[in-house]
């Protein structure tokens, strides 16, 4: 494991901030981005990958996540509170949020750069994808079971 100190060494306290904020911003990002709110489901998936990422992640952010974890679900109530209430404002917002972790993480290690990367990435797609709809987990497999691939026809009675 790479110590923390060493491997962040070129930030500032503030910069330092930002960066074990990220995931907050990303959580935030993801879970707005699919249709505008944060609910319950995205926010205790969220915290709870927060808290999984101190074990699955590569072991040069662990220690990262660990910091993390410790704030995660106090930051994450703090900064969507902060968000601006109007739709287009938040979006703006959020990506003006991930430039400057973008910005941050350029003064990184390019190793640690590129982990940081691809878990913040897949952190987003985990939250984005928390939430499913009814129609993907109910609706959808009925519907689909019902169609007879055959005929090419809907079959709503057990006739064959």
């Amino acid at each position: 494991m790479i110590e923390i100190k060493k491997a962040f060494q070129n930030l500032t306290a503030e910069e330092f901030s930002q960066l074990l904020d990220s995931p907050v911003w990303i959580s935030l990002a993801a879970a707005y981005a699919g249709d505008g709110i944060v609910d319950e489901d995205e926010k205790a998936e969220a915290i709870k990958l927060a808290h999984l990422r101190r074990y699955t992640a590569p072991k040069s952010l662990r220690e990262f996540y660990e910091l993390v974890d410790t704030q995660f679900a106090q930051r994450f109530h703090i900064l969507n509170l902060r968000l601006p209430s109007s739709a287009k404002d938040k979006e703006i917002y959020l990506e003006r949020q991930l430039k400057r972790v973008h910005d941050i993480m350029l003064k990184l290690d390019p190793d640690i750069t590129s982990s940081l990367e691809e878990s913040l990435e897949s952190f987003y797609e985990h939250v984005f994808s928390s939430h499913q709809s009814f129609f993907q987990y109910f609706a959808l497999p009925v519907i689909t079971n019902r169609l007879d691939k055959k005929a090419g026809h809907f079959r709503f009675s057990d006739d064959k």
